[in-house]
Parts: C-alpha cells; structure tokens; sequence
C-alpha cells in the first residue's frame, strides 16, 4: 500500500525551509545597514504584494520615473511606507524602481519573493498531477 505521509513530509519540509530562507533574507535585507539619525529612517514600514488593477496609474508614474514601461504580467510591489516604490514581473522579468529613492534591496526582496510563489506554485503543480483526484471537484 502506497502511504502519502513521506511524500507529504518531505514537502512540508521543503516548503519550511524555503520559508525560512526568505525569513533571513528579508532580516539580513532590513537589518544589514544602520542609517545613520536624519537619514532615512530604519523604522519605514515595507510591504510586498501583488499588483491589483488599480495600482495601474501609480505604476505607470513610477515606470516613467524609471524611463521604462510598465512590465508584462502579474507583478509584485513593495510599498515603503504607502508608496509603491518598486515593482517587479512574477515571471522572473523586468523589475521598476523610484530612482530618487534607494530601491536596489527592495527590488531584490521582490525578485525572492517572485521565486518563491513560483516555487509554491510549482509544488501544487506537482502534487496535482500525482494526486488527480484531490485537484477536481466531484
């Protein structure tokens, strides 16, 4: 008899251990550099997301800001303090950024992200298509 329990073990284990790579990225991300008092402040709230439609005319400023477009696809944002300041494609494609505000880590925060939720997203893939009958609807 064919038991699911290793299977599913050894998934949750893949799936914590992503997690907590993410964990010390984000830490070591936020917490590498001190700034000094009357710079920015350390204590910006951040926030990563996936775009809704109507970040559209926000994204579109901050694609003109960058000299670009705006990104085929799905995209993630992360907002500082309220303010989308960066945006990257979920497809592991092109990222834009505020150029008059340091965004090289928040972009790469986003790129993270963007591999995890593909790397997610591929696990339900798979545990769909071994599992047929848990995927469909009766």
């Amino acid at each position: 008899m064919y038991t699911l329990q290793p299977f599913v073990a050894a998934e949750q284990l893949a799936d914590r251990q992503t997690a907590a790579a993410a964990s010390r990225a984000v830490h070591q991300a936020t917490h590498e550099h001190h700034p000094t008092p009357g710079t920015a402040a350390s204590r910006e709230r951040i926030l990563l997301r996936r775009a809704v439609p109507q970040d559209g005319r926000t994204l579109k400023r901050l694609a003109r800001l960058d000299s670009a477009h705006v990104p085929e696809g799905e995209l993630l944002v992360a907002e500082v303090d309220g303010r989308i300041a960066a945006a990257v494609a979920l497809d592991g494609g092109r990222a834009i950024a505020d150029p008059f505000r340091p965004t090289a880590e928040l972009v790469e925060l986003l790129r993270m992200r963007a591999k995890l939720l593909d790397a997610g997203e591929a696990r339900v893939a798979k545990l769909r298509a071994r599992l047929p009958h848990l995927g469909t609807a009766a």
